[in-house]
């Protein structure tokens, strides 16, 4: 069978290189048929959704970085969802080495911008991420077009977002603080646990505490789901009954998970409020029918969904409110599910409610998505752009700070953003109204804590329409994080040397981008850039046929980010010889050898080993030292019948 297809595939390539036009295929396709679509010289590979390939060590981005064609397109909504790794690979699929290697873009560009974006960053180092996302922008953004979607409907209406900050009930507080108590979240703040048990426990008491017991749905006389125990499902309780529904208004409601669908469901049915849904196990064929009527049925008030099922490709401009339940990790997973309603098509103005509880874990991913914006921003809008976010680790994911804790870090993150409302007498019930009739009801609702806003600035919207079409996340708070730093920071050192101090780092960033340009015009077509693991163009100890970055300087790079020590020059030896360059010992080698298994699956052939590392170990001594780490951490067992050497950790070292 895979032989026909195979056949099958062929053909096709083939009468396309013959008669020409075009060759539509999917990602999966691409890999499957590589060997075949790889061997042709063709004239331009477009990329539909082009941030599949963010990932720069996947399988999927190194065959595509293999097409044999000197003319790249990519389109995307989404083109940064998470770090400027992201955005290297992307970049590097459209002008390979342009940015040189992955390892030396951390180093100098990746690495000091993030540092930069840190509350508690020194003036050096704001100075020089603003230099460094300088020298980035200027070189990425002739090959940028950037669109929004106002530049091709200028007639859409009016977006707006609101983050509700809820308070907990008395009984999801309690049930947070026991489990922030317990031997599970300690053993996972001393490393031997996984965390991200801990954080999906805390997530589920955020959105209902029955989620953390399964069986109390089939408890008899148990109300399971109830809204009082949640103070996000009593929120959208009310707001559905007393201010969406009496004034017209349809609504989507995303969530995470299908457990907390099916409670939000049960309050849906209870209530009596006409709702459709539609998850992940939702028959394909049903889809459109349903999306259809929630569109044009005017008793259809509610469509529940999980984010990733309607995120994407869906068209549901029938609603005009939206809200978001629970936060992704990933800020554009929230994005691709609130566009479905403001789109082409739209008439009415939408509007947006993030709910998330105060001061618990949901804040603080919503802080961590506000940041990879952040990141963003810095290189593609605006590189004198300054973030508020404050540097924390584990432990700070597994706190609670309600009340006025939460009140107190909250106005230094979001200063000027917080809505100003005129309490009235009560909420309106049309739509002719005060349009802000929403505000008043909310701002009466007990359970909210407190509400931001973030909206463009209109004399500005210019200026930042091509960052925002690209990567809008849940707020728009670049620019309230611009006035909150830049309120309150002095300066600690003289400003002349620290503006001297990151121009020349800056000019070292710079520098190599000219060298990595040098070297792009002579790499050729279809050579994958060096990543740390995949790749060859820039690869340590390749030939090089033109200057670019130093193969020292790379491992040097490496080196830093695997965390290992500074070892001796390399003068005595020649250039290109990444072992030579520095001093690798055992426990170097050791390091190298855990991440490299680990990267692969936990299982490494010999052959794949050596070739790895062979350029690591160019004396006598570092093949030593190599052979004591291997043997240190690492076993070999015969697999297969050929007898195949395969070596994985040994259980000490995993």
């Amino acid at each position: 069978m895979a032989s026909k297809s195979a056949k099958a595939a062929r053909r096709i390539i083939r009468g396309v290189v013959d008669k020409g036009h075009v060759l539509v295929t999917t990602y999966t396709g691409l890999q499957t048929y590589a060997e075949d679509l790889l061997r042709v010289e063709w004239e331009y590979a477009v990329l539909d959704e082009g941030h599949k390939i963010r990932n720069p060590n996947a399988e999927i981005t190194v065959t595509c970085k293999e097409l044999n064609t000197p003319n790249r397109v990519i389109l995307s909504g989404t083109p940064v969802q998470n770090n400027l790794t992201e955005l290297w690979s992307l970049f590097d699929f459209i002008y390979p080495m342009r940015l040189g290697t992955l390892v030396n873009f951390r180093t100098q560009f990746e690495i000091p911008i993030r540092q930069g974006g840190y509350a508690n960053a020194s003036n050096l180092q704001v100075m020089t991420a603003e230099k460094c996302a300088e020298a980035l922008k200027e070189t990425i953004s002739e090959y940028l077009l950037q669109r929004l979607k106002a530049d091709v409907a200028a007639d859409l209406p009016e977006k707006t977002e609101q983050v509700l900050f809820c308070k907990l009930t008395d009984g999801q507080r309690k049930a947070y603080e026991t489990f922030l108590r317990s031997d599970e979240v300690s053993a996972i703040l001393n490393r031997r646990r996984q965390s991200l048990y801990g954080i999906d426990i805390l997530r589920k008491i955020c959105n209902h505490p029955d989620l953390l017991d399964k069986k109390l749905s089939e408890k008899a006389g148990y109300d399971y789901g109830s809204p009082r125990l949640s103070t996000k499902l009593q929120l959208t309780k009310d707001l559905l009954q007393n201010v969406m529904i009496p004034n017209g208004h349809k609504m989507l409601l995303f969530s995470q998970g299908k457990l907390m669908l099916n409670i939000i469901e049960k309050c849906m049915r209870d209530c009596s409020i006409s709702y459709l849904r539609m998850d992940g196990e939702t028959p394909v064929d049903q889809r459109q029918p349903m999306i259809d009527r929630f569109n044009n049925d005017p008793d259809v008030h509610v469509f529940l969904m999980t984010t990733r099922t309607g995120g994407l490709g869906t068209n549901l401009t029938g609603a005009d409110r939206i809200i978001i339940f629970d936060p992704d990790w990933n800020p554009s997973t929230d994005l691709q599910a609130r566009e479905r309603a403001w789109r082409l098509g739209q008439n009415k103005p939408v509007k947006i409610y993030r709910l998330m509880t105060e001061g618990t874990i949901e804040e603080k991913i919503y802080h961590r998505q506000i940041f990879k914006q952040f990141m963003t921003n810095k290189v593609l809008k605006d590189p004198k752009q300054r973030s508020s976010y404050d540097l924390s680790d584990l432990y700070d994911l597994f706190t609670y700070n309600g009340g006025g804790e939460a009140a107190a870090q909250r106005s230094e993150v979001f200063r000027g953003a917080e809505v100003d409302i005129t309490m009235g007498d009560g909420g309106a019930s049309n739509q002719n109204v005060d349009p802000d009739y929403e505000k008043q009801e909310l701002k009466q609702m007990d359970l909210v804590a407190a509400m931001e806003e973030f909206k463009e600035d209109k004399a500005a919207q210019d200026e930042r329409r091509m960052l925002d079409g690209i990567f809008a996340r849940s707020v728009n708070s670049a620019y309230d994080h611009e006035q909150i730093v830049n309120g309150p920071s002095k300066a600690k050192a003289d400003v002349a040397v620290l503006r001297h101090e990151a121009n020349q780092v800056a000019k070292q960033a710079a520098a190599h981008l000219r060298r990595a340009g040098q070297e792009a015009r002579s790499v050729p077509i279809g050579t994958v850039t060096w990543t740390g693991e995949v790749g060859q163009g820039g690869r340590p100890g390749g030939n090089r046929r033109r200057a670019g970055p130093s193969s020292a300087g790379i491992l040097s790079n490496l080196a830093d980010r695997q965390g290992l020590d500074d070892g001796a020059g390399s003068g005595s030896f020649r250039a290109g010889t990444p072992g030579a360059e520095r001093n690798l010992k055992a426990k170097d080698f050791m390091l190298m050898i855990k991440q490299y298994i680990n990267r692969h699956g936990g299982q490494v052939p010999s052959k794949m080993l050596v070739d790895h590392f062979n350029p690591y170990c160019p004396g006598k001594k570092q093949s030593d030292e190599f052979k004591t780490a291997l043997d240190t951490i690492a076993m070999l067992s015969k697999t297969g019948g050929a007898g195949r050497g395969m070596w994985s950790l040994k259980p000490g070292f995993k």
